[in-house]
């Protein structure tokens, strides 16, 4: 499987392909992150490939899975996983694809969440109005997120939260 993720620490990373349901391990995957490099990083990261909507549920549970492994306490794991279900929305919904998914060890037990895709799509969608149900997932990333932020480059973006336990 050829994934365009950001690379980051070598380690233990978990991959699913998109549209099925068979895990690929891959004990060193030399990457390097998107975002500000995180001190104190761990070997231990998920990483997941999407390439629709239909993912996300599916990335969520996922997602939950590795970071109970961890055991991350039940209110960071309930924020984790908001966090993961509006960037990877997001990436699937408003992005070229493929969207990845990348889930890590930070500092002391903080996680660090990080959602890179294709770009913006040639047509964007239209602005959300004030009372409609959808359009606020960067708020409600803001609102749960110690720090986050976005880095643009050639051929895509990453967006990327991380959270204290």
């Amino acid at each position: 499987m050829t994934a365009q993720a950001p690379p980051e620490t070598a380690g233990s990373v978990e991959l699913l392909a998109p549209n099925t349901n068979s895990r690929v391990r891959v004990d060193q995957l030399q990457c390097e992150s998107q975002g500000p490099a995180p001190d104190g990083a761990r070997d231990r990261c998920l990483a997941v490939v999407s390439a629709d909507a239909r993912d996300v549920s599916r990335i969520r549970r996922l997602a939950k899975e590795f970071l109970t492994g961890l055991k991350v306490s039940p209110a960071a794991l309930d924020d984790a996983l908001l966090i993961i279900s509006e960037l990877v929305t997001n990436a699937v919904l408003h992005a070229l694809p493929p969207a990845a998914l990348r889930v890590r060890c930070i500092q002391q037990h903080g996680l660090r969440i990080e959602v890179t895709d294709g770009g913006p799509r040639p047509n964007p969608p239209p602005k959300t109005g004030q009372h409609e149900e959808h359009g606020r997932g960067m708020l409600i990333v803001a609102a749960m997120a110690v720090r986050y932020g976005t880095i643009n480059y050639a051929g895509g973006s990453t967006c990327w939260a991380e959270l204290n336990p």
